[in-house]
């Protein structure tokens, strides 16, 4: 047996040492070799058998190097490079909680490890642990109170705890002086800009602003500092000096409307309040005068004012924009139409416009004729504006007359396409943005608008082509090329129409490729805290952390994280109603596909390393059966657990949330869920289907411990008392769509009745705010129900009535 040492003699520990130098310049092979000649000689050297574990697991061979790794771990558990290592492997391999539980065992081993601490400050503060965070700080402050990047890392900590107090002191005790060389002139000015802001968080407002005017030379973001000078005029209640200092800062930029409303705050008024309105306005008006150019002044009036005001200021932002041409003022002005009084004021308006032009050839206020284009840009307005309230037939006759008048113009087309995409023509709707997008071939947005219009369609080969014509001609792999530049857009739209042709593998393949986007945009901050800290860009340091607790909440993730675990959810029931879903296989060429059709198969990337080639790997797994044969059901309730934290505002969160539960019977999880959506909207349609099927789950599953049953039901019962959820269909188009949704899931009887409810989708009683994709829900349902072709034909009849264009059904 060998013998166990823990310290090499003095030839090996120069090999041990070089062996780690080859792994900080990336010569895995190398430091392999290495480590391999030292093991020779003392096999049970447990630093050295990690560290090879280590070099491994960067040669493909991971499951051998962490058994490497905790091999050597095991012969010496209290060393600091071994735990070292493995955090490192840990991290590598995003595994981030594990690598705090072993940089927290290194700290066992040596307590004052500056490197330790720094990697677990890091790690830590990745994970949002900010309360841990400041104790490590703490620590390496005390080791080396002269290091910057240590007392800055506290004060963030502590800036995020909300203890605005001690992160002022963190600064306070640390900083340097002005002729200090630790930080360079710009670190400087951005360190003391954040200080200030600690001083303005605290609520120390007068001392904050002598500090100000204390920084003030050695201050080089010199907007930033005006903005904090205002600021902090206004809140000491110096609004004149204020007023001065927001104009200037007007005067800078009259784009910001920070800006103009701290401005209108300098003169008392507030543009939420009714009472203020006027004032505002005749403020507004006066600083237009001033910058007639800021399309912000324009369109500001419009946000708070009414009645007259309101349409006063809609002619001059509406008759501006319709002489300069500016395609997107129904875009800029749709956010006014959530009050249907200024939506309606909107169309009266421009509608007026319209027909003065037609009978005068002149707007109101003008003694000339106006250009052609005018009342081109008028129906352009109209058509849209139409549109959106459902009036298909007519938007598209207002959309022809203003395509006649410029038919070389492509914006209408485009909004012809969106109008027949509405209505329900779908293959019309492409074909016209395909159109459009032929009138100019360099536009690169009308080329991305045809493509999702392709997608939409299902025409995903055609989208695919269409897609890569703007991909660099020098790409040797142009379709993986669109996920590594993380077009998530278009991922998403291609999985829905795979999920749509019934090719749920392939579906699941890109909403993965869209989740592991938004993996990357977290892990990719990893890189930027300790260089957050050493550049002294702590201002938006801050932001970044604030800002990544949103990354999960962002609309096309939400999308495709439910749309993912609606694929599990379809691929279990599936296999529980004796129907697996087999994966699709699609003949494709093995070679990468270029723009023009080509191939180029092993083609080399020099720049990939040192002297390495790499080669383009085919994909694997095009099919996507990897995630079908997966573990469904634990796979839908990582992406769950994953909503629930990142994006626990949405309603839709926990009803997708509440699926993956109750196909795992872990039903005081589904009641969680259910208290969830309640909190967030007790009216929401999905509520009484969501109780009724955990109330009948409780009664039905034997499975299910007994003396567990009353305690949930009782809770049931307190919370929501009698629920039926027959009575809640009644109310909308909406809620009826979650009650068959709930009625299908319980099977049996159930989905009679669901099949009966569902073929009601279009009578007239739920004609009021019917959607046209509530309808393709409905039938889509219907044919999760076992509908009949008549039964599918009759409810395209019935659909046909409120939407005449439509060719979906």
């Amino acid at each position: 047996m060998s013998m166990i040492i823990t310290e090499l003699p003095h030839k090996e520990q120069a090999l041990f040492r070089s062996a780690l130098k080859l792994y900080e310049t990336r010569q895995y092979k190398k430091g392999l070799k290495i480590s391999d000649q030292i093991l020779k000689k003392f096999p049970n050297h447990g630093e050295t058998l990690a560290v090879k574990g280590m070099f491994l697991t960067h040669l493909d061979r991971k499951d051998e190097g962490y058994e490497m790794i905790e091999r050597g771990l095991k012969i010496n558990p209290q060393s600091v490079i071994g735990w070292q290592v493995y955090g490192i492997v840990c991290r590598n391999d995003q595994k981030l909680a594990q690598a705090v539980k072993c940089y927290e065992e290194a700290l066992k081993a040596n307590m004052d490890n500056m490197q330790v601490l720094r990697e677990l400050g890091t790690l830590l503060m990745q994970e949002g642990q900010f309360a841990r965070v400041a104790e490590v700080r703490e620590r390496m402050v005390r080791l080396n109170p002269t290091f910057p990047p240590s007392w800055m890392g506290l004060a963030v900590a502590h800036h995020m705890n909300g203890r605005y107090d001690l992160a002022l002191k963190a600064i306070s005790t640390h900083e340097p002086g002005p002729s200090d060389p630790a930080l360079d002139k710009y670190q400087t000015s951005e360190l003391l800009l954040y200080k200030n802001w600690l001083l303005e968080l605290n609520g120390e407002y007068q001392r904050a602003l002598d500090h100000l005017k204390e920084i003030r030379p050695q201050i080089t973001d010199v907007t930033a500092w005006k903005e904090q000078k205002a600021k902090l005029l206004l809140k000491v209640d110096r609004k004149e000096a204020a007023a001065t200092a927001y104009q200037d800062l007007i005067e800078r930029n009259a784009e910001n409307d920070e800006y103009i409303v701290g401005y209108l705050a300098c003169n008392g008024l507030d543009i939420k309040r009714a009472e203020d309105q006027d004032a505002a306005i005749e403020v507004i008006d006066s600083l237009r005068q001033q910058f007639p150019t800021s399309n912000r002044l324009r369109f500001l009036p419009l946000t708070f004012s009414s009645g007259d005001n309101f349409v006063n200021a809609a002619k001059t932002l509406v008759k501006y924009a319709l002489r300069k041409g500016i395609p997107s003022l129904f875009s800029s002005t749709k956010v006014l139409y959530a009050d249907a009084a200024k939506g309606a004021a909107l169309g009266k308006l421009v509608e007026g416009f319209a027909a003065q032009l037609r009978d005068t050839k002149r707007l109101c206020d003008s003694t000339d004729d106006e250009p052609a284009s005018v009342l081109m840009w008028c129906n352009h307005y109209l058509a849209q504006h139409y549109d959106y309230y459902g009036g298909h037939e007519r938007a598209l006759v207002i959309i022809e007359e203003a395509i006649r008048s410029s038919p070389s113009t492509v914006e209408p087309y485009m909004v012809k396409a969106k109008i027949l995409k509405h209505a329900g023509d779908l293959q019309a709707a492409r074909d016209t943005m395909d159109y459009a997008r032929q009138l100019d071939l360099k536009d690169r947005y009308i080329n991305a608008k045809c493509v999702k219009y392709m997608l939409r369609n299902n025409e995903v080969d055609e989208a695919e082509k269409t897609f890569i014509m703007f991909v660099s001609d020098d790409s040797p792999h142009k379709v993986q090329d669109i996920v590594n530049f993380q077009g998530i857009w278009y991922l998403c739209e291609r999985a829905h129409a795979f999920r749509r042709l019934g090719d749920i593998g392939r579906a699941l393949k890109h909403y993965h490729e869209v989740i592991s986007t938004f993996d990357t945009y977290r892990l990719d901050q990893l890189d930027f805290h300790a260089y957050s800290v050493r550049k002294a860009t702590l201002r938006s340091y801050v932001g970044i952390l604030q800002w990544e607790s949103t990354v999960y909440n962002h609309p096309i993730y939400r999308d495709a994280a439910q749309a993912a675990i609606e694929c599990y959810m379809e691929l279990v029931d599936r296999k529980a109603a004796g129907k697996p879903f087999v994966p699709i296989v699609h003949q494709t060429d093995a070679k990468p596909l270029t723009r023009n059709g080509s191939s180029q198969q092993g083609q080399h990337n020099l720049s990939a390393g040192i002297g390495e080639a790499k080669v383009f790997d085919v994909d694997k797994d095009p099919n996507g059966a990897g995630f079908v044969d997966s573990d469904n059901l634990a796979s839908a309730l990582k992406l769950a657990e994953q909503l629930e934290s990142g994006a626990s505002a949405s309603p839709a969160t926990h009803v997708t949330a509440f699926e993956v539960h109750m196909r795992m019977h872990k039903y005081f999880l589904a009641l969680k869920t259910i208290n969830a959506l309640k909190a967030i909207d007790a009216e929401h349609p999905a509520l009484p289907s969501m109780v009724v099927r955990l109330t009948q789950a409780l009664d039905t599953d034997e499975s299910f411990a007994a003396p567990l049953k009353a305690p949930l039901k009782a809770q049931i019962a307190k919370a929501f008392g009698e629920v039926s959820a027959a009575t809640s269909a009644e109310r909308s188009l909406e809620a009826m769509l979650a009650v068959t949704r709930g009625m299908l899931a319980l099977g049996g009887n159930n989905v009679a009745q669901a099949r009966a409810l569902l073929m009601q989708a279009p009578e007239d009683k739920y004609a009021s705010g019917c959607m046209l994709e509530q309808l393709l829900d409905a039938r889509r349902l219907l044919v999760q129900s076992g509908a009949t072709e008549d039964e599918l034909a009759a409810f395209g009849t019935g659909a046909k009535k409120a939407f005449p264009l439509a060719t979906c059904f």
